[in-house]
């Protein structure tokens, strides 16, 4: 329990924009200064250190409108560094700060850039003008306690009469409330995470209500969110039942707060007999498919005794970026990576398809230069030509279409068809393709690794596409 002296009132600080007015010259400073402790956690010296944090901050660039731009003050938003820099320039703000104030700070907690303190009713400004000091770039706000509450992220500190602090789970009088909704087209066990958290962290931090009150707060939230009454008070007595001896995995708790409350939840309950043991545990692998009801938990289920190592989650079809324009920048698509891509031919109908995992670029790099080589071999044979014009064959059916039939492909009309964000997916996608296209010149190899499986599947979609023309 955290207790307060009388004459003291609780503030919080918060930085302006903390990431983008940190000066790059106090950055290496601050690193400088507090090298004892980081280098503990690196076996690189001090000078290659700075020299790769510099290189770093030099050369944070983005493109806007068709311009590139280099960032030249500030640490990069959405950079990996830049919150191990903040975190960094803060501690040593703190502990500067906190050295050279004539009085005691008795509560001192920080959230990247947030701050709480507990300080003398007429010290506030003081200290105030203490941090706003340390740089002229880094310029605090302050909030002081009203009514004996001060609210500090989503938590609601509340100084009692005894001078104790208690808490409450906050949200800003702004805030819609809105939560995953009950009715919305995600997977049960998503809805179900969702109200386990929202109890979760309304629990942890609201010591200042009842378990009724705090049921009340919940109840309210969810059922704005259309989550059925039957639904939560089973979710929040699962929880508050199993809190204080807390053997049983989330899992479980879902599994068993969606028992007999529709069909569609039955089937997630957990096959407990598929289990992995402790040795498969450390080889987890986790994957997800997309979520299509009923479909997609008969595939989860029918996978598990033959994977057991493995973990499969859904995940919505309909995503914000399928949703809304998307504002950046276009990459060129010839700069694009992980794609599947056609190139058609300029003396056929056909076209070769195919994948690369690095820029399509480099990838048409390959095949011109596999056709400039043919050229060159037929133009000035050397002695052994026709068994090197056969190595080639071999290396793409591209290659192998322009050597049998004296095609040429047109490269600079090739087009991305496919793309994935995870490089193994794409032989199978690059296969799915060749499969439900007609006319190609990729070989039947291409093709033989491409179960029976999808073969229904991609009949439909091919169906369905010579249906639209």
């Amino acid at each position: 329990m955290i207790t307060i002296p009388k004459d003291y009132i609780l503030v919080s600080f918060d930085v302006v924009s903390l990431f983008t007015n940190i000066p790059k010259n106090l950055v290496i400073n601050n690193i400088i200064m507090n090298w004892p402790s980081i280098k503990t956690a690196t076996n690189i010296n001090l000078d290659l250190f700075i020299e790769m944090v510099e290189f770093c901050l030099n050369n944070s660039y983005f493109r806007f409108r068709e311009k590139i731009y280099l960032q030249t003050f500030g640490t990069a938003m959405g950079s990996p560094l830049s919150p191990i820099l903040a975190d960094i320039v803060m501690e040593t703000l703190i502990e500067t700060v906190i050295k050279n104030v004539p009085f005691k700070i008795p509560v001192l907690r920080k959230y990247v850039d947030d701050l709480i303190l507990s300080l003398p009713h007429d010290q506030v400004q003081y200290t105030l003008q203490k941090f706003n000091s340390y740089n002229e770039h880094i310029q605090f706000t302050v909030e002081v306690e009203s009514e004996q509450k001060l609210p500090f992220l989503d938590t609601l500190l509340i100084r009692n009469e005894d001078q104790t602090i208690s808490t409450q789970w906050y949200s800003k009088p702004i805030a819609s409330g809105r939560l995953l909704n009950y009715h919305s087209f995600h997977p049960m066990t998503m809805k179900i995470n969702v109200a386990l958290n929202l109890i979760k962290r309304v629990t942890a931090l609201t010591t200042n209500k009842s378990a009724d009150q705090q049921k009340h707060i919940i109840y309210q939230h969810l059922k704005q969110n259309d989550y059925p009454s039957s639904l939560i008070n089973r979710l929040i007595n699962n929880f508050h039942t199993k809190q204080p001896h807390n053997n049983t995995q989330p899992s479980n708790l879902v599994a068993k707060a969606q028992t007999n409350i529709t069909q569609e939840t039955e089937t997630e309950i957990t096959d407990k007999t598929a289990m992995p043991t402790n040795d498969m545990q450390q080889q987890i692998h986790y994957r997800s498919i997309p979520f299509i009801p009923i479909l997609s938990k008969q595939i989860t289920k029918a996978l598990k005794p033959d994977f057991p190592t493995t973990k499969l989650s859904h995940r919505p079809i309909k995503t914000t970026r399928s949703l809304l324009r998307p504002i950046k920048d276009p990459v060129d698509p010839f700069k694009q990576s992980n794609v599947i891509y056609s190139i058609p031919c300029n003396d056929c109908e056909n076209a070769y398809i195919g994948m690369t995992t690095n820029q399509l670029k480099t990838r048409l790099s390959g095949h011109r230069s596999n056709i400039n080589q043919f050229l060159k071999l037929t133009e000035n044979p050397p002695p052994h030509a026709d068994e090197e014009i056969s190595r080639l064959k071999e290396k793409t059916a591209l290659i192998h279409h322009t050597i049998n039939e004296g095609h040429n492909f047109a490269l600079e009309k090739t087009k991305i068809i496919d793309r994935s964000l995870r490089s193994t997916a794409l032989p199978l996608l690059e296969m799915c393709h060749i499969s439900n296209t007609t006319k190609t010149v990729n070989h039947r190899t291409d093709v033989q690794g491409l179960n029976t499986t999808y073969a229904g599947i991609l009949h439909a979609i091919k169906s369905i596409k010579y249906d639209k023309k």
